[in-house]
């Protein structure tokens, strides 16, 4: 590959996408370091950008990212300053398993980790043989057949979840408690599998597998894993599932920090996740680790060689840990800045429809947009557009990432949001409240 060289490594080069929080980060590592970098985004041919992200940027690559050639003549007149080159979603993780060979000296996962990290099927090989008791039992389903649904019953049986396994936020993720229900659901998957796909970008094989519903509480953790393997470990998030609220789905409806979770249970769940990170070989990169806490113990959800979603707001507002520069230093080679005192609770809550249709009123935001612990607001529907819920393909209607000084306080205003928010969708004509 290429041979070392005397250029300054300044640059910062993202891969498929980028926001605007991310961008921040570079900011505070310039900070942190005392020196100057570039920000560079490399995507692809037909990938739009934010326009408040394009101008913050130095440099866009757009190029044909499927052809080798044409990946590396892009990058041929600077791979040399790469300082850090760094995938932060889901979708772009093989063309970022394609980039990483081209720069030989940088710190990154191995390319074969990321691709078995960015696949469920996979995943869950990796766990399977090197620590089973971390993992459910699981089939693949590559077609629906009356022996399919046999052999699910005879090696999984009830309740059982369909899972896709290169889509992101709980898309197509669906729980089947008796026959019926998963020949119907599984049905439904295939017929919309081929156009989520290509709507996320993904660039794999659609690949369905189902497994044993894992009953519990679900947490995350996110972590720092340096290139000798050791792991710094942020503080766990306690997880609401949209099927705990009582919609008929999996989304992450509440993420609160910090868990309400003993200090003996916290290590337990973090020597899980050591054992899934070790699984899969991951290595200089930060990983999300998404896990249940079962009778039978804590089990791996998912594992992935990203940040989790929003926890730079929830890890700084609860902790003042800047989680998305810590994903660069340990890129860097240097140890993230972690801290165990906490400042505030913190929750990020998601909102969806429970009646698909088009979005006619959402009830209830001007007061709770007065709320004193609220720190971010976002929309993700507008009026008109429709919605549905996160399992069909749809992102959030509404969202809000809330911080107090008491669990108490956050509960209650937790308990507010869940009063006040009424979201109305139309079907041919008929409004439907949430």
């Amino acid at each position: 590959m290429v041979a070392k060289t005397n250029k300054e490594k300044n640059i910062i080069l993202y891969v498929g996408n980028v926001s605007s929080l991310m961008l921040d980060s570079v900011d505070q590592l310039e900070a942190y370091t005392g020196k100057k970098y570039k920000k560079y985004l490399l995507t692809g041919l037909n990938k739009k950008v934010l326009p408040e992200v394009e101008k913050r940027l130095n440099k866009i690559i757009h190029c044909n990212t499927s052809d080798l050639f044409l990946l590396e003549k892009a990058i041929y007149k600077f791979r040399d300053q790469v300082a850090v080159c760094i995938s932060k979603y889901e979708s772009p993780m093989p063309l970022w398993a394609r980039l990483v060979p081209f720069f030989t000296y940088l710190r990154n996962p191995d390319p074969r980790s990321i691709l078995i990290a960015n696949d469920k099927l996979e995943m869950r090989k990796a766990f399977r043989r090197y620590c089973p008791e971390i993992t459910p039992k699981f089939i693949r389903v590559q077609k629906y057949t009356e022996n399919i649904i046999k052999k699910i019953i005879q090696e999984i049986d009830f309740p059982c979840v369909i899972k896709p396994t290169n889509l992101s936020k709980s898309k197509l993720v669906i729980n089947c408690y008796y026959r019926e229900e998963l020949e119907k659901n599984l049905k439904s998957v295939f017929r919309k599998i081929k156009s989520l796909y290509k709507k996320d970008f993904a660039e794999t094989e659609p690949k369905i597998i189902v497994e044993q519903l894992m009953e519990g509480q679900m947490y995350s953790i996110d972590a720092y894993v340096s290139g000798s393997g050791t792991i710094y470990y942020t503080p766990i998030i306690e997880i609401k599932t949209g099927k705990d609220a009582g919609y008929d789905d999996l989304f992450m409806y509440t993420q609160i920090t910090p868990a309400a979770l003993d200090k003996e249970e916290e290590k337990k769940a973090q020597e899980v996740v050591a054992k899934a990170t070790y699984a899969i070989g991951l290595r200089s990169c930060t990983i999300h680790c998404e896990l249940m806490k079962t009778a039978k113990g804590w089990k791996v959800i998912e594992l992935a060689p990203r940040t989790g979603g929003f926890r730079e707001e929830l890890l700084f507002n609860s902790f003042g840990i800047k989680h998305n520069l810590n994903d660069l230093l340990i890129h860097l080679g240097k140890k993230p800045v972690l801290t165990k005192t906490r400042h505030k609770h913190a929750v990020f809550m998601k909102f969806w429809p429970k009646k698909t249709g088009k979005l006619k009123a959402i009830k209830g935001l001007k007061k709770s947009k007065g709320l004193n612990s609220l720190v971010k607001f976002r929309q993700g529907k507008k009026m008109g557009e429709f919605a549905g819920l996160s399992k069909d393909g749809h992102t959030f209607v509404v969202a809000f990432t809330l911080a107090t000084k008491t669990r108490a306080d956050l509960l209650g205003d937790i308990r507010k949001l869940e009063k006040w928010i009424k979201i109305e969708t139309a079907r041919n004509g008929i409004a439907k409240k949430k």
